[in-house]
């Protein structure tokens, strides 16, 4: 099915466009990647990564680059396609532009995602454009009379499915029962943040330490709820470890710093109670100060017991409202953090669930991490959580 589709002859000349799209996990970007990989030359495709681009002409110049070896200059899409016309008229080899994670084009502008569609049009070349996104055709194209690509679905996996997947590692020694209890329970905490890739790296280190304290026969195979208690530390540390991943390239492509704050002020609205806005938000408490000898006492006394506190899940508006309060430097327009925000999503470090028709957004990362990105940046969060949780 996707050989069909994908892995013509450079020579041939492919569709002009190809949608393909699909749950997460489900291998679609590793078999785009390694299908061209395989049968194209390097200079033929070009494969971006949508959520780590933040500015307009990165998406047209990191393009261009892949498919000369070259640094150019592009600012806009009249001079992206005239560059294009220029590349591949040098050879009758088919040029694919390929977008991961495409639902983010909509951000950088509503008549982006329409004109890379049309480009081979426009151009009159060898051309292919390829969109691989987790959004169904009929919700990605946003409005009728768009471009209607060649579509290839990849089928998603029920829970079940990939409980049954992930089963595979049981160690052949372990009783297959006991070994599904761990699997449904990693499965629980962890896909909502990361992908089914993801889950088969920390499963087996996990369940070393599931099944230690049964080893030192300090606690009993029967004893789940003290099995999973032990756990936990663990797994917190291993969620940690994937958001680290999942962010590091955002902050290697330059992410700005109030996008710091945005994740600050989404992780600040999950765990702190929505009545206490007022109090902490507002100029008044701007204005409070903290002697060091309190403050040191507040910070010492601080049990921060996630699973007691949060974390909730808050409308985009409360959390815009915060963000607004902790960072004073500039004003950030709205469709920025929009922008942002969606990124997030797609990184994991945000869930969006919906209740009664509103979109509400949590915080995946820990508190650890939103301490060091504070640190980082030099932000007081205990400002913040000092009052919220001695009040």
């Amino acid at each position: 099915m996707y050989l069909k589709f994908i892995c013509y002859q450079p020579t041939e000349k492919a569709p002009n466009s190809i949608f393909i799209h699909g749950n997460r996990a489900l291998g679609k970007t590793e078999i785009v990647k390694k299908l061209f990989k395989i049968w194209f030359p390097t200079f033929n495709y070009s494969i971006l990564n949508c959520k780590i681009y933040f500015q307009l002409e990165d998406i047209f110049e990191v393009s261009l680059k892949h498919l000369t070896g070259k640094n150019n200059k592009c600012k806009n899409i009249d001079e992206f396609a005239t560059m294009l016309q220029i590349i591949c008229e040098t050879n009758e080899e088919t040029r694919y532009l390929i977008f991961d994670n495409a639902e983010l084009l909509w951000n950088f502008s509503q008549t982006l995602v329409p004109a890379l569609l049309n480009l081979p049009q426009w151009t009159g070349t060898n051309l292919c454009v390829i969109l691989i996104t987790q959004v169904p055709w009929e919700k990605f194209r946003r409005y009728p009379g768009i471009t209607e690509p060649i579509q290839l679905y990849f089928p998603e996996y029920s829970k079940s499915d990939i409980i049954q997947i992930l089963e595979k590692t049981c160690p052949k020694d372990e009783d297959i029962e006991f070994y599904r209890l761990f699997v449904d329970y990693i499965y629980s905490v962890f896909f909502d943040s990361c992908d089914l890739i993801d889950l088969f790296r920390v499963i087996p280190d996990l369940y070393i330490k599931f099944i230690q304290p049964v080893n030192e026969e300090r606690v009993s195979r029967n004893d789940y709820s003290l099995l999973f208690n032990e756990l936990n530390p663990h797994i917190e540390l291993v969620l940690d470890k994937l958001y680290s991943q999942h962010i590091t390239p955002l902050i290697e492509n330059q992410l700005p710093i109030w996008s710091l704050y945005l994740l600050i002020s989404a992780f600040l609205a999950s765990y702190i109670p929505q009545n206490l806005d007022k109090h902490l938000f507002s100029k008044e408490h701007e204005k409070q100060k903290h002697s060091r000898k309190r403050r040191k006492k507040e910070i010492n006394a601080l049990k921060f017991n996630e699973q007691f506190t949060g974390p909730q899940s808050s409308e985009m508006e409360r959390i815009f409202a915060i963000f607004q309060s902790i960072y004073q430097d500039s004003m950030i327009p709205y469709i920025l953090l929009l922008q942002q925000s969606e990124t997030f999503v797609t990184s994991h470090l945000f869930t969006r669930t919906e209740r009664n028709n509103v979109q509400l957004f949590r915080c995946n990362l820990s508190f650890d991490y939103i301490k060091q990105i504070s640190k980082n940046i030099n932000f007081d969060i205990f400002r913040y959580l000092d009052d919220s949780f001695t009040l």
